[in-house]
């Protein structure tokens, strides 16, 4: 039984599992086409696992982008948020955000288990707009406070350019970002989102449906009541607003070497190593198939071409069936608790690297996995990651200074955000 775990979503959705697995020392043996005649092993019988979904396998029957959460939208697009100064947010503004995360976050789970918690999703989606609101009050602040810091010539020319200077910075940032999202593990995409929570967010979402160019991007943000002209002016106000920051709070802060000490053995279990695996997987569907006596015997064939001496890889992208196999079948750094099926989470860290394992079934097909690497449970040194502390240290004095100093440009533009108060 597995416990989904998420920033911003309390509640457990809770998925059966049953079965167990014993392991014996694995040959490269050919596979054979004779479909197994029990789930269930006895002594020196092949042993059948259960395979399922990991936080980034989107193995479903229905495409992730059309899934649907419960809903209805919280607010009409046009339903005006809240006001600063003269600028109004719109609900059309901030509910893609909101969209986009719960996507991320529920894309892998069934329907039943969305339905079965309809309610307490609901109230945690109101909780995410209600803190993305105030997000993107503080940004429309300092988007004010920029532009009011500029000469009238200074500021009509910042206009003239700025849609040049947006669409060059903001195709930078991507593919600076995209790529290291693609590779990244657990604390790197935390450390990404730290950097830049947006850009990495967007990245995120190329990646899950597997695109590489900004016409890509716009059309799935239009899946999401959004835009990449959106995207563009969000992150404009973002950074734009950064540079008011930049003139009027100081932002350089000396970090003394017994000051990264404390941080590091305060924080000691941050820097855990989990152990984790990278396994390659070759699939096979049930629904493909008119029997499973079919299914079976083309995972043995395709288990055969590899021991053969075929890539792997290659073997996948030509002929598997899941939704890895374009990327050659490919499951990257995966951490005790990210599969569903404990089954074959106990395959995938018991066997040795690079030696492949027996066939495996679950409902939906049958599978055979590769390890490929197994990193081992440890800690990060100190010397590895005081660059890291330095930073985060930096970006937590960097924090409250500016908030400090939203507060005091809150004193001279007025503020409305109809979620915490009435309208005057």
């Amino acid at each position: 039984m597995k416990t989904m775990k998420s920033q911003f979503v309390i509640l457990s959705l809770a998925l059966a599992i049953t079965g167990g697995l014993s392991l014996q020392p694995l040959a490269a043996q050919p596979f054979r086409a004779s479909f197994p005649s029990s789930t269930n092993t006895g002594p020196g019988e092949r042993p059948v696992a259960t395979v399922a979904a990991t936080a980034d396998n989107r193995n479903s029957t229905t495409n992730p982008r059309t899934t649907p959460l419960p809903n209805p939208d919280l607010y009409e697009p046009t339903a005006v948020l809240a006001t600063v100064g003269p600028e109004y947010i719109l609900a059309g503004d901030i509910m893609p955000q909101v969209e986009i995360v719960m996507w991320l976050m529920f894309k892998d789970e069934p329907k039943a288990q969305l339905d079965k918690h309809r309610r307490e999703i609901e109230m945690q989606k109101k909780m995410l707009l209600r803190n993305l609101l105030i997000q993107a009050i503080d940004s429309k602040i300092l988007y004010l406070a920029f532009k009011r810091s500029m000469k009238t010539e200074e500021l009509e020319e910042f206009e003239e350019r700025a849609s040049e200077v947006i669409n060059s910075a903001f195709a930078s940032s991507i593919k600076e970002i995209l790529p290291k999202v693609k590779t990244a593990d657990k604390a790197e995409m935390k450390r990404l989102r730290a950097t830049d929570m947006q850009v990495t967010q967007l990245c995120t979402l190329m990646v899950e449906h597997q695109v590489d160019t900004l016409r890509e991007l716009d059309k799935i943000l239009r899946t999401f009541g959004s835009s990449l002209d959106q995207a563009k002016q969000e992150f404009a106000e973002t950074n734009f607003g950064r540079q008011a920051i930049a003139t009027d709070v100081k932002l350089n802060y000396e970090i003394t070497h017994q000051d990264l000490l404390d941080y590091y053995y305060d924080n000691v279990e941050d820097y855990k190593i989990t152990e984790a695996v990278s396994f390659e997987q070759l699939t096979v569907e049930f629904k493909n198939h008119q029997s499973k006596q079919q299914a079976y015997q083309k995972i043995c064939a395709l288990g055969n071409s590899v021991l053969q001496g075929a890539p792997f890889e290659k073997v996948a992208a030509a002929q598997s069936e899941g939704p890895k196999a374009k990327s050659g079948g490919k499951y990257e750094t995966i951490e005790k608790g990210d599969l569903v099926s404990e089954k074959v989470e106990q395959v995938a860290f018991d066997i040795p690297v690079n030696r492949m394992s027996p066939v495996i079934e679950d409902e939906k097909g049958f599978y055979i996995i590769r390890v490929n690497t197994h990193r081992p449970e440890g800690r990060e040194k100190f010397t590895e990651v005081q660059g890291e502390i330095e930073l985060t240290i930096k970006n937590q004095r960097r924090n409250k200074a500016i908030q400090k100093y939203i507060s005091k440009v809150k004193k001279h533009v007025p503020v409305w955000n109809s979620l915490e108060q009435s309208k005057p």
